[in-house]
Protein backbone atom coordinates (compact mmCIF):
# COMPACT_ATOMS: atom_id res chain seq x y z
CA UNK A 1 0.00 0.00 0.00
CA UNK A 2 1.48 3.46 -0.64
CA UNK A 3 2.27 6.15 1.66
CA UNK A 4 -0.48 8.53 2.74
CA UNK A 5 1.15 12.37 1.62
CA UNK A 6 0.45 14.77 4.11
CA UNK A 7 1.14 18.58 3.58
CA UNK A 8 1.59 21.70 5.78
CA UNK A 9 0.49 24.79 3.66
CA UNK A 10 0.45 28.35 4.46
CA UNK A 11 1.16 31.54 2.88
CA UNK A 12 2.20 33.49 6.11
CA UNK A 13 5.68 32.80 7.47
CA UNK A 14 5.35 31.54 11.10
CA UNK A 15 2.37 30.02 11.09
CA UNK A 16 4.09 26.99 12.57
CA UNK A 17 3.81 25.02 9.82
CA UNK A 18 7.30 23.09 10.03
CA UNK A 19 6.78 22.52 14.17
CA UNK A 20 3.41 20.97 13.09
CA UNK A 21 5.52 19.21 10.25
CA UNK A 22 7.91 17.67 12.90
CA UNK A 23 5.53 17.08 15.93
CA UNK A 24 3.13 15.19 13.66
CA UNK A 25 5.54 13.51 12.21
CA UNK A 26 7.25 12.04 15.18
CA UNK A 27 4.16 10.64 16.91
CA UNK A 28 3.30 8.77 13.18
CA UNK A 29 6.16 7.61 13.38
CA UNK A 30 5.48 5.43 16.61
CA UNK A 31 3.64 3.05 14.46
CA UNK A 32 4.87 3.81 11.13
CA UNK A 33 7.66 4.74 8.79
CA UNK A 34 7.68 8.10 8.19
CA UNK A 35 9.52 10.74 5.69
CA UNK A 36 9.16 14.52 5.91
CA UNK A 37 10.17 16.31 2.61
CA UNK A 38 11.50 20.52 3.22
CA UNK A 39 10.17 22.37 0.62
CA UNK A 40 11.40 25.72 1.81
CA UNK A 41 14.87 26.29 0.59
CA UNK A 42 17.11 27.68 0.99
CA UNK A 43 16.12 28.10 4.81
CA UNK A 44 15.30 24.52 5.32
CA UNK A 45 14.37 24.32 8.79
CA UNK A 46 13.13 21.30 9.18
CA UNK A 47 15.84 19.67 7.34
CA UNK A 48 17.96 21.84 10.30
CA UNK A 49 15.47 20.35 12.87
CA UNK A 50 16.45 17.04 12.05
CA UNK A 51 20.42 17.25 11.89
CA UNK A 52 20.07 18.59 15.79
CA UNK A 53 18.01 15.41 16.51
CA UNK A 54 20.19 13.12 14.59
CA UNK A 55 23.20 14.48 15.93
CA UNK A 56 22.07 14.05 20.12
CA UNK A 57 19.84 11.37 19.88
CA UNK A 58 18.20 8.21 18.22
CA UNK A 59 15.91 7.79 15.34
CA UNK A 60 13.54 5.35 14.34
CA UNK A 61 11.26 5.12 11.71
CA UNK A 62 11.52 9.03 10.40
CA UNK A 63 13.69 10.42 7.30
CA UNK A 64 14.00 14.23 6.36
CA UNK A 65 14.84 14.83 2.46
CA UNK A 66 14.71 18.58 0.51
CA UNK A 67 13.44 19.12 -2.72
CA UNK A 68 14.57 21.97 -4.82
CA UNK A 69 11.92 22.30 -7.23
CA UNK A 70 8.56 20.99 -8.49
CA UNK A 71 10.02 18.29 -10.91
CA UNK A 72 12.62 17.75 -7.52
CA UNK A 73 9.24 17.26 -5.28
CA UNK A 74 7.62 14.92 -7.71
CA UNK A 75 10.51 12.19 -7.64
CA UNK A 76 11.00 12.00 -3.95
CA UNK A 77 7.74 11.54 -3.97
CA UNK A 78 7.26 8.70 -6.38
CA UNK A 79 10.36 7.50 -5.65
CA UNK A 80 9.29 6.51 -2.14
CA UNK A 81 5.84 6.35 -1.92
CA UNK A 82 6.34 2.94 -1.74
CA UNK A 83 8.30 2.31 0.69
CA UNK A 84 6.86 4.57 3.72
CA UNK A 85 3.83 4.73 5.56
CA UNK A 86 3.69 8.40 5.40
CA UNK A 87 5.01 11.25 3.56
CA UNK A 88 5.15 14.69 4.82
CA UNK A 89 5.30 17.64 3.32
CA UNK A 90 6.71 21.08 4.98
CA UNK A 91 5.40 23.72 2.73
CA UNK A 92 7.23 27.59 1.83
CA UNK A 93 5.26 30.28 2.81
CA UNK A 94 4.59 31.46 -0.67
CA UNK A 95 2.32 30.61 -2.87
CA UNK A 96 4.17 29.55 -5.98
CA UNK A 97 4.17 26.52 -8.54
CA UNK A 98 5.93 24.58 -6.06
CA UNK A 99 2.84 24.90 -3.35
CA UNK A 100 0.51 23.56 -6.44
CA UNK A 101 2.15 20.72 -6.83
CA UNK A 102 2.30 20.63 -3.16
CA UNK A 103 -1.32 20.46 -2.76
CA UNK A 104 -1.84 18.07 -5.83
CA UNK A 105 0.07 15.38 -4.32
CA UNK A 106 -1.38 15.20 -1.09
CA UNK A 107 -3.97 12.94 0.62
CA UNK A 108 -4.47 15.79 3.30
CA UNK A 109 -3.89 19.72 3.34
CA UNK A 110 -2.79 20.83 6.77
CA UNK A 111 -3.26 24.40 7.01
CA UNK A 112 -2.15 26.10 10.30
CA UNK A 113 -3.84 29.02 11.23
CA UNK A 114 -3.40 31.49 14.81
CA UNK A 115 -6.99 32.68 14.87
CA UNK A 116 -6.74 36.42 13.77
CA UNK A 117 -8.92 38.06 11.23
CA UNK A 118 -5.58 39.01 9.45
CA UNK A 119 -4.64 35.17 8.87
CA UNK A 120 -8.34 34.35 7.29
CA UNK A 121 -7.77 37.47 4.86
CA UNK A 122 -4.45 36.31 3.63
CA UNK A 123 -5.50 32.75 3.66
CA UNK A 124 -8.49 33.49 1.07
CA UNK A 125 -5.97 32.77 -1.76
CA UNK A 126 -4.97 29.24 -0.61
CA UNK A 127 -7.99 28.30 0.08
CA UNK A 128 -9.32 29.29 -3.72
CA UNK A 129 -6.35 27.22 -4.89
CA UNK A 130 -7.50 24.05 -2.54
CA UNK A 131 -11.01 24.19 -4.00
CA UNK A 132 -9.78 24.41 -7.31
CA UNK A 133 -7.19 21.26 -6.77
CA UNK A 134 -10.28 19.42 -5.24
CA UNK A 135 -12.11 20.07 -8.77
CA UNK A 136 -9.55 17.32 -10.21
CA UNK A 137 -8.66 15.58 -6.98
CA UNK A 138 -11.99 14.62 -5.70
CA UNK A 139 -11.07 13.05 -2.38
CA UNK A 140 -8.32 15.72 -1.62
CA UNK A 141 -9.05 16.59 2.30
CA UNK A 142 -8.13 20.03 3.69
CA UNK A 143 -8.48 21.22 7.41
CA UNK A 144 -7.69 24.27 9.40
CA UNK A 145 -5.13 23.69 12.41
CA UNK A 146 -5.40 26.05 14.83
CA UNK A 147 -2.58 27.24 16.28
CA UNK A 148 -1.48 29.43 19.26
CA UNK A 149 -5.32 29.56 20.57
CA UNK A 150 -6.36 31.20 23.53
CA UNK A 151 -9.40 28.88 24.81
CA UNK A 152 -12.56 30.74 26.19
CA UNK A 153 -11.87 33.74 24.54
CA UNK A 154 -14.99 35.31 22.51
CA UNK A 155 -12.33 37.04 19.72
CA UNK A 156 -10.94 33.41 18.85
CA UNK A 157 -14.42 32.11 18.77
CA UNK A 158 -15.36 34.13 16.50
CA UNK A 159 -12.91 33.81 14.09
CA UNK A 160 -13.44 30.15 14.16
CA UNK A 161 -17.09 30.94 12.48
CA UNK A 162 -15.50 33.46 10.46
CA UNK A 163 -13.00 31.37 8.54
CA UNK A 164 -15.27 28.75 8.10
CA UNK A 165 -17.72 30.95 6.34
CA UNK A 166 -15.28 32.90 4.52
CA UNK A 167 -12.36 30.19 3.32
CA UNK A 168 -14.89 27.10 3.21
CA UNK A 169 -12.78 24.64 4.84
CA UNK A 170 -13.51 22.45 7.73
CA UNK A 171 -11.20 22.35 10.98
CA UNK A 172 -10.09 20.17 13.63
CA UNK A 173 -11.97 20.08 16.89
CA UNK A 174 -8.26 19.70 18.73
CA UNK A 175 -6.47 23.20 18.98
CA UNK A 176 -3.34 23.95 19.61
CA UNK A 177 -2.86 26.54 22.54
CA UNK A 178 -0.14 29.51 22.56
CA UNK A 179 2.49 27.46 24.79
CA UNK A 180 6.34 28.02 24.58
CA UNK A 181 6.97 24.23 24.37
CA UNK A 182 5.97 24.11 20.60
CA UNK A 183 9.27 26.65 19.95
CA UNK A 184 11.39 25.86 23.21
CA UNK A 185 11.15 21.53 22.13
CA UNK A 186 12.04 22.44 18.53
CA UNK A 187 15.09 24.38 19.11
CA UNK A 188 16.44 20.99 20.89
CA UNK A 189 15.48 18.88 17.81
CA UNK A 190 12.66 17.28 19.88
CA UNK A 191 9.03 17.27 19.72
CA UNK A 192 6.67 18.30 22.56
CA UNK A 193 6.21 14.69 23.33
CA UNK A 194 9.63 14.54 24.84
CA UNK A 195 9.12 17.67 26.37
CA UNK A 196 8.10 19.04 30.01
CA UNK A 197 4.33 20.06 29.03
CA UNK A 198 1.59 17.17 29.25
CA UNK A 199 -1.05 19.69 27.58
CA UNK A 200 0.70 20.24 24.11
CA UNK A 201 1.60 16.38 24.26
CA UNK A 202 -2.17 15.93 24.81
CA UNK A 203 -2.75 18.46 21.79
CA UNK A 204 -0.71 16.73 19.36
CA UNK A 205 -1.46 13.17 20.39
CA UNK A 206 -5.26 13.77 20.14
CA UNK A 207 -5.11 15.90 17.10
CA UNK A 208 -2.50 13.25 15.30
CA UNK A 209 -5.30 10.50 16.08
CA UNK A 210 -7.94 12.58 14.49
CA UNK A 211 -5.49 12.82 11.58
CA UNK A 212 -4.87 9.25 11.28
CA UNK A 213 -9.08 8.41 11.65
CA UNK A 214 -9.54 10.69 8.79
CA UNK A 215 -7.01 9.08 6.76
CA UNK A 216 -8.43 6.07 7.16
CA UNK A 217 -11.95 6.93 6.34
CA UNK A 218 -10.77 8.26 3.17
CA UNK A 219 -11.48 6.48 -0.38
CA UNK A 220 -8.10 4.93 -1.29
CA UNK A 221 -6.73 6.13 -4.66
CA UNK A 222 -4.50 7.04 -6.92
CA UNK A 223 -1.18 9.29 -7.05
CA UNK A 224 -2.28 12.08 -9.44
CA UNK A 225 0.33 11.68 -12.47
CA UNK A 226 3.41 13.69 -13.47
CA UNK A 227 1.43 15.11 -15.80
CA UNK A 228 -1.65 15.92 -13.93
CA UNK A 229 0.16 17.81 -11.53
CA UNK A 230 2.55 19.70 -14.00
CA UNK A 231 -1.12 20.73 -15.59
CA UNK A 232 -2.43 21.80 -12.45
CA UNK A 233 0.94 23.93 -11.58
CA UNK A 234 0.92 25.50 -14.96
CA UNK A 235 -3.20 26.51 -14.80
CA UNK A 236 -2.80 29.32 -12.56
Amino acid sequence: MRAKVLSFVQMKGGAGKTTLCTNIASTLSDSGKVLMIDTDVPQCSLQTWFDIRNENYVIENLNVLVAKNVAHLQKLVRDNVNDYDYILIDGHPRITNLTRAVIMLSDMVLIPMAPSKVEVWSTKHLADIINEAKQQHKNLEARICWNRYRVRTNSAEDVVAVAKKELGLDDFQTKLGNRVAYLDSFADGLTVAEWHDPAAKLEIWALTSSIERLLASQKSNRMKTEAQVDKFVKSK
